[in-house]
Parts: C-alpha cells; structure tokens; sequence
C-alpha cells in the first residue's frame, strides 16, 4: 500500500546539506536499518545551515505511535553525536522520570550499542552502572547520559544534544525549563522531543504539538520542525486502511493481523493513543 506518510511533516528544503546519512550510518552501527519514517525525520532534522555545522531546527518534535522504532531513532541521534559531530559532545537522554531514564538507556539503548556483533562496541571505552551516575563513555570523548524530569536537573549542566522521550506523561514545563538553559551556549545544540499521544493532562505535549503544526502551517524553515504521524479524528477506527494512514511500521515490524488483535482486545481510547497516535 505503498509509504505511510506523516499527517504533518516540515518538509525538506531544496539546496541545503543535511546528514541524514549519518545518522543512518549511526544506526547500522548497532544493527538497526532505519525504516522510511525514521530517515524522513533524520534527513530534515539534520540540516544544516548553509556554510556551517550548525543545525537549522534546534528542536526536534516527533509524534508516532507505539512500537513504530522510537528507541531506535534516539539511539541513532545520540550516536551519530557521540562519534560523528566532530568534537566530544554531552548527551543526555531523559524519559518521564530519572527511574524510567535509567532503566531505557541501561536495559534498551546499551544492549544494542554492546551487543557482540555490533560494530558500536569497539567505540565505547566504558558502561556506567553506578546510581545517579549512569552513562556511556566513547572514544571520541562524548559521553551519553540520564537527564532527571526535575526542574533543577539540569543546572551546572551543559549539554550539545538532549534526547526527551515519552513527553506525553508531562503535566508542566518543568524537564524543558531543565534542559533549554543547558544548552544556552552551545550553538550546535539540539534537543529532540519523542512521544506517543497522551492523555487529557498530557500538557506539555499538547503545547508541543500545537507549536509544531503552527510551525508546518506557516512554512518555518528555521527553529522547530515537526513530524506527526496520526489518523484523521473522523477515520475509522475498525478500517485496516486508517491503520495504513498513520502506522509507519506496518508492513515493516508491525504486521496488520497485531494491529487487528489489539483492537479487538483494547479499550477504545487505548486503541486510538497507542496505535492511532490520537
């Protein structure tokens, strides 16, 4: 049925360099093979701004739904950073909470970089278990690490590239307010937001989605690009075509027969937020 293509998308500006490829590169690094709606994003998110290294969208706002490769599109990022920007670069990497925040980057993200067969591994000289001071060490000098929800995370922080994952649990500013002044004298700097949709008192992600369909509706070239991927309010929830307009990894890693499973067994609205991105 061909590619799954976003409901709002900025779109790629003719004449500009962007390093999409490497960041796909990155990602083969530890084994993943970025799907369509994956370089889509890379490509466009990684322009650069004629004549220079610096980034032409400092945020990043992407909205799909569940199990569509998330984690390996932050992965891919973070690792295109850590060994491919050219000097050593502060990641961090940040998840609803500090527990969740650990947990992904240490039981999701270091597994692939480390797995035996993965050409990442040779890169990274040391894996950070220790609480509070989790993280990844590469050869480059970057270094990957947890960023706490709290507002005061971030302070004597500074940080080139911030991942901020499941932004549809936030019911305030207060991991934004964290990490934007981190960033402050780093002119290369990018911060990534990644969710599903949430919920009536998912806030901070409404505000983030509103700002990035404002962004598509005028034609922003600079500042916020944004990618969202969602069926239409009035599309059929039960019609397998409305799962083909807004899943960008059916037919890849998702197949139609779990897609009708899940809606024959979830409720409604957890149909529609986790698989529909509504």
């Amino acid at each position: 049925m061909g590619e799954c293509k976003p409901r709002y998308a900025t779109p790629a500006t003719p004449g500009r360099v962007n390093l999409g490829a490497e960041v796909a590169a990155a990602a083969l690094s530890f084994g993943i093979r970025l799907l369509p709606w994956q370089r889509q994003v890379c490509d466009v998110a990684t322009e650069l701004m004629p004549g220079t290294h610096t980034p032409c969208y400092r945020e990043v706002i992407v909205t799909v739904s569940r199990q569509c490769g998330k984690t390996a599109l932050v992965a891919a990022f973070e690792v295109h950073r850590a060994l491919m920007w050219g000097s050593p670069q502060q990641i961090a990497y940040s998840a609803q909470d500090g527990k969740s925040a650990r947990a992904k980057l240490l039981n999701d993200q270091v597994p692939l970089f480390t797995a035996r067969d993965a050409p990442l591994r040779a890169a990274i000289t040391k894996v950070q278990r220790g609480s509070g001071a989790e993280g990844v060490l590469f050869e480059t000098g970057s270094r990957l690490f947890t960023l706490n929800s709290s507002e005061d995370s971030g302070h004597g922080l500074t940080i080139d590239f911030c991942a901020a994952d499941e932004c549809w649990s936030e019911f305030d500013d207060r991991r934004e307010q964290a990490l934007i002044p981190a960033m402050s004298t780093r002119p290369e700097a990018q911060v990534l937001y990644v969710s599903t949709a949430g919920h009536d008192g998912s806030a901070f992600l409404k505000r983030k989605v509103d700002t990035g369909r404002a962004a598509v509706a005028n034609g922003e070239k600079t500042g916020v690009c944004y990618f969202e991927w969602s069926a239409d309010e009035d599309a059929d929830p039960a019609d397998s075509a409305t799962w083909w307009s807004c899943i960008p990894a059916l037919g890849h890693t998702i197949s139609e027969d779990v897609v009708r499973h899940a809606f024959q067994s979830m409720p409604l609205a957890s149909f529609r937020r986790s698989y529909l991105n509504q």
